[in-house]
């Protein structure tokens, strides 16, 4: 885990990639090729044909198809698993002029997309000149299929007496009598046991906690096949963020010493009470302390997804969790300072009370909390001009206030005074992340490439699937392209996930050397985890010291994206963790049929 931010970018005219179809029709303008110092540094690596590993039909991604020479008005051609054709085309051009915004290097100096959007349920495979690439599957429920494959990574974290088998017994049962380390009330002793572990380490957040748990409430308000599943799962991080307000002025923002756990190293969570380290078997617990600490960001996430449980609750449970969402929420207005923390520093607080404020309105009715949702909005995003802070990735979550105000998290939308300046925010989201789409790289990542890539794609997706359901613009191509590189259609063809099973989804040609815990003690592998994924090289050499030489790049590899799938001990790109799969959970289940 780390900290980082995202950082702006200047919305320009959107470029939308070309498509063929059954018919071929004409092309679209072509983007301009790359310029030779474009390339990378290593020797290009033969033509590859880039696919989805899973898609719905009407939700294909197009295939990106790099090669070292132009192949321009190459056919392209769709065979079945009976070697039965059945889709051709024209590819289009999708290399990416070197910009300042693209990517500085490419690995291959031509890039061509195939359309695959017509394709009927089924498993395919793309031939381009000879060149084939990997089977893919087209199939009604690959959208729920990839949700179920989401969900193992948070029984593995489950901490306490939450269920956590088949990956350790019960952990950290000491917390129940766990001493404040800070503030005017160190030293008393109060019970955090339960929720997550946060990530490859055994730390607990309160804030990480807090958004999973408001994804998964979101999740499961969006899709109904799988919501009595979500909601279960969200009730774990609920548990949690009642313990972690035990009286009206103690606010917890983390449980466990991050020092003393890193250090400590991988081990089995279920045999922490029993070790020699007091700071690993008595962990000590961390609470807001004023403008020493700052928490506006944490405290209002957690009043977020406590009143997102208060929604489909009733009676004095409902009561329960309406009145600490509201005493969070009142925390996070009073400090108007973001925590202050080892891990996951944020810049701003102002969109995470602007979500709480809006889901306070739908749960209580009142025009205050609209209001007052409508102003942080439009403060923290600048009316919508800040459009790169519009997403949903946990450091910058202006979407979810936009869209739940907007009518389009899966409920009614606010009375039109807030309805249409939060519709506003969220196509200006939209706008942005279609550029991000459409300039970065012609992979078609959104956003840039830093630590947490895959995460950032994930949420930017999430943006343009609800400005998509806004309307009136068309954002579903964008969001093909950005759900595309994440299963598959990027350099290294690789779907941006563990490999196994979980329920009905399975994830093959993933990941293979995780970070986290569970490898050090030969636990199951967590099967759909999705880690951080590719960064820069500079960012990885620098987090290499406590374990390995510099990261050797491949020729699938460039100086901005690197990635191995198998590096285990690497965690920048292969730690896996709660808020890395977050934001996967809400894309797919909006994606899933309801």
């Amino acid at each position: 885990m780390r900290s980082w931010a995202r950082w702006a970018a200047a919305l320009t005219t959107t470029v939308l990639l070309a498509g063929a179809t059954l018919t071929g029709p004409a092309p679209s303008p072509a983007l301009a090729g790359p310029s030779p110092a474009g390339s990378s540094a290593l020797a290009q690596p033969a033509m590859k044909i880039r696919v989805a590993f899973v898609a719905a039909p009407g939700d294909v991604p197009p295939a990106i198809i790099g090669s070292p020479t132009a192949i321009s008005g190459a056919a392209y051609k769709v065979y079945d698993d009976a070697d039965t054709l059945v889709l051709t085309g024209t590819v289009q051009n999708a290399s990416l002029a070197a910009s300042a915004d693209r990517d500085a290097h490419e690995v291959w100096s031509h890039y061509y997309s195939a359309a695959l959007n017509q394709l009927t349920p089924g498993r395919y495979q793309v031939r381009v000149n000879g060149v084939r690439s990997a089977y893919f599957d087209v199939t009604t429920t690959a959208w729920a299929d990839v949700l179920q494959t989401l969900l193992p990574v948070f029984r593995a974290n489950a901490d306490g007496t939450e269920p956590a088998t088949p990956y350790h017994a019960p952990s950290h049962l000491n917390d129940a009598t766990s001493k404040i380390a800070n503030g005017p009330h160190a030293g008393t002793a109060i019970d955090v046991r339960g929720g997550w572990m946060d990530a490859g380490d055994q730390l607990k957040f309160t804030q990480t906690i807090a958004y999973a748990t408001s994804m998964f409430e979101l999740a499961g308000r969006n899709e109904a096949a799988t919501r009595s599943t979500l909601y279960a799962r969200a009730a774990i991080g609920i548990r949690f963020l009642l313990k972690a307000h035990p009286s009206p002025d103690v606010f917890v923002t983390q449980v466990g010493n991050a020092t003393i756990d890193h250090d400590y190293g991988f081990r089995d969570p279920a045999t922490d009470d029993a070790s020699a380290n007091q700071g690993i078997a008595h962990r000590k617990t961390y609470v807001i302390n004023g403008a020493t600490t700052g928490g506006s960001d944490v405290a209002a996430m957690a009043a977020a997804a406590l009143a997102l449980e208060a929604e489909h609750r009733s009676g004095t449970y409902r009561t329960q969790l309406v009145t600490a969402a509201e005493e969070w929420l009142a925390k996070a207005e009073s400090l108007k300072k973001a925590w202050v923390n080892c891990c996951y520093q944020q810049d701003t607080w102002r969109d995470d009370v602007a979500f709480a404020h809006a889901v306070l309105w739908r749960v209580t009715g009142q025009t205050s909390h609209a209001q007052a949702a409508v102003a942080a909005l439009n403060t923290v995003t600048n009316s919508g001009a800040d459009s790169w802070r519009i997403t949903a990735d946990g450091y910058d979550v202006a979407v979810l206030p936009a869209a739940e105000l907007c009518g389009s998290l899966g409920a009614p939308a606010a009375p039109a005074a807030y309805k249409n300046p939060a519709c506003a925010v969220l196509a200006s989201g939209g706008d942005n992340m279609e550029w991000e789409v459409a300039h970065r790289t012609a992979f078609g990542r959104a956003g840039q490439p830093l630590w947490g890539a895959v995460r950032n794609d994930l949420a930017d997706a999430v943006t343009l699937q609800l400005a998509d359901r806004a309307g009136p613009h068309d954002y579903s191509p964008s969001m093909r392209r950005a759900t595309g590189w994440f299963l598959g259609v990027n350099p290294w063809g690789v779907r941006l996930q563990v490999v196994g099973r979980s329920g009905t989804g399975t994830v093959t040609n993933g990941v293979t050397g995780p970070y986290h815990w569970t490898t050090g003690i030969g636990a199951p592998r967590i099967a759909g985890a999705v880690p951080g994924g590719p960064d820069t090289q500079a960012d990885i050499d620098s987090q290499r010291g406590y374990c390995c030489p510099p990261v050797v790049l491949t020729n699938l590899d460039t100086p901005e994206q690197v990635y191995h799938r198998d590096d285990h001990q690497d965690y920048v790109m292969n730690e896996i963790g709660l808020a890395y799969n977050a934001p996967a959970l809400l894309l797919f289940a909006l994606l899933s049929p309801a």
